[in-house]
Order: C-alpha cells, then structure tokens, then sequence
C-alpha cells in the first residue's frame, strides 16, 4: 500500500482537476524547457519562486523551479523526469533547520536522488546541488530573495550552504538580495493600514475584503500582523484586490494606499515604508503612487506642522497625496467610542476609488447590518450615522514644498536602557526586527526581564483623573487595571513636604493611622484608555 500511495495521490488530485480546472501533479516543473538553473520548493514559498523565474526569464535568463507537492514517499522518478537535462546547477531550499545534520531534509533527498540516478546511469551528469534555508520563525521569503538564490546558482563557484531573508554576520551564509524589488502585478491594488489592538481595524479590514471580495470579477487577500501585546497592541493590515487571482503569499512591500488610524504610530515609526513614488502619464495626470490617510487630533490646517520631520521630507519626494481626519470625534459623536473603524473604513473606499463612493456606502453598511445586528440595532444605528459622518470630515491635506516641523521620530527607550534594550528590543518596537544580524542575539538564546518599564508607549488620547473629594478608597479602579497605570498608595503626611502644590492627596480613610495621606497617582504613559476603570 505504501508504494501504491503516489499512484493514489495523483488520482486524486486528476478527480480534483475535473472538478475545479486546477491541475496539479506530483511534482510540478514551471520555466525553461531549456533551464540551466532551478530551484526546488515546497509549499507557499514555490509561488515566491515562481515569480522570481518569470521575471528573470522575461529578461532573457533560462530559469525553473520544481515544486514537490508529495514529500513521502518521495517521488524520486517524477522528480527526475522533470528536471531538464540542461539544467547545470540546483539549489534545495527547505523551510526548516537541522543543527548537526550535513543538510536540511528536502535537500539530503534531491542530493541522494540525483547521486543515485548517475550511478545507476539514469542520468549522464550530476548537477550542482546547494542547500539554503528560508522563513524561519514566520520570516517573509519574498521574489527579491528568490531572485538572489539565482544569482547564487549563477556563479562559478556558488556557496554549498546558504541562508536568505536573514542578516548572518556570524556563520556569513547568508544571501544579499534588493529588497525594493516588486513582481507584483500591476493590476493589483495594495493597501497597509496601521491599527492598535481594539481599535476595530483589523476587524474593518477583514469586511473590507469580504465586500470587494464578494464580485465575481475580484480577487481579494488580507496578511494581518499583530506584536505581542496583552492590550492595544499595534496591528498592520496587508489588503491585495485584483481582477486576477494574487498569487503574493508575503507582506506588501509597496503599497498604493497607507492609513495610519493613530497618532502615536506615526510619531514612532516610519508608516511610510512602502510608500511608492507618484507616477504621472505625458498629461500630467496622476496614475500611480500612494494615499496617506491620517486619523488626526489637530484641525485640518495644524496637521502638517504636527508630523514628523521624516514623514514630511517622505511625503514631498514621493509626492504622496495626504489626507487627513478626527475619526476618534466622529467616532465619539456617533456614540461609538473609541471604536473609529468604521469612520476610517468609509474614507478608504472614498479616497481609494475601489468601489463607487455610494455602492462602497451601501455594503458597509449592509457589512455593519450583518455584523453587529445580534448585538443590538442600537449599535447597527450608531455605526450607519458614523458611516455618513465620515466623508464629511474628510480633508485633503495640501502640501506644502519644504519641511517645516522640527522633531524627528520619538525614541522608542530612554537613553539610559541598557545596551541590548537600545541595540535589540528598540529595533523591534519600531517593527525592523526582521533587520537584526545575527550577532546581536543572545548567545544562549536568553532574553532579559524586566523591560517593560522601558517602554513606554503614551498610546491614549484620554486619561483618568482622579479627584480625591469624591474616592472612597476603595482600591476597585486600581484593582481593575490591566496595565498598572492607577496606583494607590499611602503614606505620613510628613512626607508632603516639598510636594508642588498641584500633587493631590487626601487623608487616608482607615482607623489607626490617623496622620496618615492617600494618594492615586495616574501612570499616563501606560494608559490604553481601555475605560475600566470609570465603568
């Protein structure tokens, strides 16, 4: 039975062809008839690959790739058949580690298999093999990095072992490759929204995909990245919609449109990422570039001299078009609170053009119908007047040819962490963790505790007061927070002395300690503006 498997694996999938028009095969080989270097993958990471054979064919390169789709047993004699027999060098790229091992699995198997073949003289030549490692630990593998394997294949003297995604300054396996390259199909529309935990932007993005997904002629996609936060951590949202099916298992690396949902973010990071310079056709006319859409505390006409030198030199040189509006004010008019997914969901499909501003209009709201009727029509009603609030208080933001702001990104330590919380957990509260080498790791892969206190992230646009007339001290509030941010203490009024005047204490309401204060002090910089506390 055992040896009778891939016969029954290919009929099966033969039975799943004629049911959806979806062909595929044990292994499955996509390039030059003609190749003299190919890759061999399995899993997401072939659609990487095969972009990256496309695009270097297209300039005259003879590339292929080989897709296993059977890895036990091992389909030696398929895989033989169709390699080309043109074919010079290959690299085995496995998506997994085997310390101590002489190579990863797939690539001990392909080597064995070709070996076996030229031994037995099935096969005149033996190829060149390599092995590499790709997306450890979720790491994006992208057609950038693909294309940098070939370049590897096509030297004289390719290295044996090698590594691609990561900076090894240690072992120095690893592999340079451009990351601005973008395959991407032109025709595909790319959109990156910046959010924080709660918020309702992932959940908005997720309906916004369901809705233009929902057309038979759109093809739709959604990569949501979250960090590790308990509460109001920051989300970014990658959406693809096209008319072809999007073959992209990686983030967008270049987006058409960017939406910042919160202040704080883009006073600490560079939002502007994969942002994309304007292209304009011979009549001037926009045809290309990106949207910045803001959700912004400050009027209209304050909002540029509030962003960060960086953004602002960014926005000039890439001519990005920028909006901005108060989605928390509409949000809290509407009786929504903080949730300003909505408000910003309904400026996306405005500004973005995706769908016809009153269509776009009629499917969030049948979205919002859907969604939140079997919790209550108030809120279905609540969200419906947020929805045609939004494009009212949407403003397009002129800007102007030279930076006027005079602060740069916040820093995301204070200066007197220690060296690895300002070398390493800095580099990745500002999201290019990714960009780390390897020499700054931990040796004996321990992390230091007790770093939370560097971070101090300053996230809510609103904050507790505590008024010491009216507390009864009963220590609920402070019980109630989950992130420490009211601390109730008592002390002897003794200790007042040299307090300014605006510190506010009362007397502590306990018998026996009748000298005694209380104080409950309000931690801002900690605050997610949750709302426990006062509910």
């Amino acid at each position: 039975f055992y040896l009778a498997t891939p016969d029954i694996v290919q009929r099966a999938m033969d039975q799943f062809a004629e049911l959806t028009g979806r062909q595929y095969h044990l292994v499955d080989y996509i390039g030059a008839p003609d190749a003299d270097r190919v890759a061999i993958v399995m899993g997401s990471g072939a659609e990487v690959v095969q972009q990256a054979v496309e695009y270097l064919n297209s300039a005259g390169q003879k590339t292929g790739v080989l897709i296993i789709r059977l890895y036990r047993p091992f389909p030696t004699e398929q895989i033989l058949a169709a390699i080309p027999e043109t074919v010079q060098k290959i690299a085995v790229l496995d998506r997994t580690k085997e310390p101590g091992s002489n190579g990863e699995p797939l690539f001990l198997d392909v080597t064995a298999a070709f070996a076996e073949a030229v031994s037995m003289g099935k096969r005149e030549k033996l190829p060149r093999i390599i092995g590499g490692r790709y997306g450890l630990s979720s790491k994006d593998f992208t057609p950038a990095m693909a294309a940098a394997v070939f370049d590897e294949l096509a030297k004289d003297n390719p290295r044996p072992r090698f590594t691609v995604g990561i900076n090894d300054d240690v072992t120095r396996l690893s592999l340079d490759y451009d990351p601005h390259i973008d395959l991407e199909d032109p025709l595909t529309k790319r959109a990156v929204f910046y959010g924080m935990g709660s918020d309702g932007t992932v959940g908005a993005n997720k309906n916004t995909i369901k809705i233009l997904g929902s057309d038979e002629d759109t093809y739709a996609q959604g990569y949501f990245v979250y960090d590790s936060k308990k509460s109001g951590s920051r989300t970014t949202s990658h959406l693809r919609f096209g008319p072809d099916p999007i073959k992209a298992p990686y983030l967008v690396n270049k987006a058409s449109f960017i939406g910042c949902h919160h202040w704080s973010i883009l006073e600490r990071i560079d939002v502007l990422e994969f942002a994309r310079k304007a292209i304009y056709n011979e009549a001037g006319e926009r045809i290309g570039g990106t949207t910045l859409l803001i959700n912004s505390p400050f009027e209209a006409d304050q909002v540029w001299d509030h962003l960060p030198a960086p953004i602002q030199q960014k926005i000039i040189d890439y001519d990005i078009a920028l909006y901005a509006i108060n989605a928390n004010e509409v949000a809290r008019t509407a009786g929504l609170g903080g949730r300003t997914n909505t408000v910003l969901q309904t400026c996306y499909f405005a500004i973005s053009g995706v769908l016809p501003s009153d269509v776009a209009i009629d499917r969030i709201k049948e979205s919002i119908t859907k969604t939140y009727s079997r919790k209550s029509m108030e809120i279905v009603r609540k969200n419906h007047v947020a929805v045609d609030e939004s494009v009212a208080h949407l403003h397009k933001i002129e800007v102007p040819d030279e930076v006027t702001s005079t602060h740069g990104y916040l820093a995301p330590v204070p200066a007197e962490a220690p060296d690895f919380v300002q070398d390493v957990t800095a580099t990745m509260l500002i999201d290019k963790g990714d960009s780390l080498p390897v020499s700054k790791m931990p040796v004996d892969g321990s992390f230091p505790s007790g770093t939370t206190k560097y971070e101090k992230r300053n996230i809510s646009d609103i904050i507790a007061v505590w008024d010491p007339e009216t507390c009864i001290q009963c220590g609920n509030c402070s019980f109630v927070c989950p992130h420490a941010v009211l601390r109730a203490k008592h002390y002897p009024a003794a200790s007042l002395a040299g307090a300014p005047d605006s510190f506010e204490s009362a007397p502590l309401d306990a018998a026996g300690l009748p000298n005694a204060r209380y104080t409950l002090q309000v931690y801002a910089e900690d605050c997610t503006g949750c709302g426990l506390c006062v509910e």
